[in-house]
């Protein structure tokens, strides 16, 4: 119809390759776009990685120097602070009675030290980083505290996961504000017995109950003595709650963290 050549074919036949090249040009462009972009994802995820990667190395450098500071001071400084025990009691035994006297102060003095250095070498060790340990230690301190006045006690675990994550420092911090609670039992509330329930579900939180005790309004918590008040700061140092309920005959502290 249209003989080679001529405009008219060039045209035609111009309209049949111009898309041709222009998809291929486009397919071209498309697919150079997509291999930059799946170049620049997977340098971001090298990226992410090599952060990631060095986030876990760095965490787990800080718990081998928490670690190893832990066992230097649980060999050093503990074998010292048992060996000045030792003798101090050793003392004991061929001193005057003026002598006894400051003899007994360096045994109270070195004992104090011993337990207050097992609670930071138990904070420390990032082996102790979960619920399960924290509800151990408390137990075991709890019940050996009550013994000495002899105060019926009870420790409830309902956690479901024991071996849930939990910081050395939150564990301490915890840690410290059921010590000052059972100090303040003691001293204050006149109490028949003391209950501790720990849990993990529907939240994290510590119930610590003061049977039969004396107690105190809580709306007046903060006129109580700077006790209520370190343990309010503690406890919100971890962005966590304390709170105290009087019911029925009961005073009841409810950490939530």
């Amino acid at each position: 119809m249209y003989q080679e050549g001529t405009t008219i074919y060039q045209i035609i036949l111009a309209s049949f390759v111009m898309p041709l090249i222009l998809s291929a040009i486009l397919i071209w462009f498309f697919l150079a776009f997509q291999k930059k972009k799946h170049q620049a994802e997977n340098a971001a995820k090298d990226a992410q990685l090599r952060e990631q990667a060095l986030i876990i190395e760095k965490q787990n450098a800080l718990e081998n120097e928490r670690n190893r500071i832990s066992a230097e001071m649980h060999d050093d400084l503990g074998s010292g602070l048992t060996r000045i025990r030792f003798l101090s009691q050793k003392a004991m035994q061929h001193a005057t009675d003026v002598e006894k006297e400051e003899i007994a102060k360096i045994a109270t003095f070195s004992n104090d030290l011993v337990q207050n250095m097992g609670e930071i070498i138990w904070a420390m060790n990032s082996r102790f980083d979960n619920t399960e340990s924290l509800a151990a230690y408390i137990r075991r301190y709890a019940s050996e505290y009550l013994e000495t006045y002899q105060i019926p006690f009870v420790f409830k675990d309902h956690t479901s996961h024991p071996t849930l994550s939990l910081s050395g420092e939150k564990r301490r911090v915890l840690f410290l504000v059921i010590k000052e609670l059972l100090h303040n039992a003691i001293k204050y509330a006149q109490c028949e017995a003391i209950h501790i329930d720990i849990y993990d579900q529907p939240q994290t939180k510590i119930v610590f109950t003061e049977v039969g005790a004396k107690g105190f309004d809580p709306a007046n918590v903060k006129s109580l003595g700077n006790g209520l008040f370190n343990m309010n700061k503690r406890i919100a140092g971890i962005h966590g709650t304390l709170m105290h309920e009087r019911i029925d005959r009961n005073m009841v502290s409810t950490i939530v963290w």
